[in-house]
């Protein structure tokens, strides 16, 4: 007959790590910072077409306290990196960021004094998608990644990172 629980087949069971894994994965609130071509290519990826909806990540929200997912796309320059910095550290966590883009990842082609030759000197970075500028598909699979890491992650156990001491120069 077996163990009589009173809930016949309708019982779930589940640790509560992974119910707010599942939350957390299923409602990413996406923080867009974007500049030129992977800004545009950022853009797409909400549209009808690519429905960055059906992987729970369509409320974007354009103030970091309600935004848990930094989508960093396109060149980034030194006057910009304070800004840019501020936003992630007003961000609540648990906190993730994809760099998009080859300038946002190592600034590209632009080896200049004014751009920043990767973002993931100034702030901690999950997922690079790579491209000049990439498409609306590698966003989407850099966000299915995202959702990846956060299943796997211990919903109470907080990443330590810091930056790296640059003196007051660097940005």
């Amino acid at each position: 007959m077996g163990l009589e629980t009173g809930l016949g087949d309708n019982a779930i069971t589940t640790t509560l790590d992974r119910m707010i894994n599942w939350a957390r994965k299923s409602s990413l609130w996406p923080m867009p910072f974007g500049t030129a071509c992977c800004a545009i290519e950022m853009m797409a990826t909400l549209s009808g077409r690519f429905d960055m909806a059906r992987f729970g990540a369509e409320a974007v929200r354009f103030s970091p306290r309600q935004a848990d997912l930094l989508i960093v796309s396109g060149r980034i320059s030194i006057k910009m990196m304070p800004v840019l910095k501020k936003i992630y550290d007003q961000m609540p966590d648990p906190k993730w960021v994809i760099s998009m883009g080859a300038c946002a990842s190592s600034g590209g082609v632009f080896n200049t004094y004014t751009l920043v030759q990767g973002v993931d000197q100034f702030i901690p970075v999950d997922i690079y998608v790579p491209g000049c500028p990439p498409r609306p598909e590698d966003l989407l699979y850099a966000l299915m990644k995202i959702q990846d890491k956060i299943e796997r992650e211990h919903p109470t156990q907080a990443e330590k990172w810091s930056p790296p001491d640059l003196g007051q120069a660097s940005c």
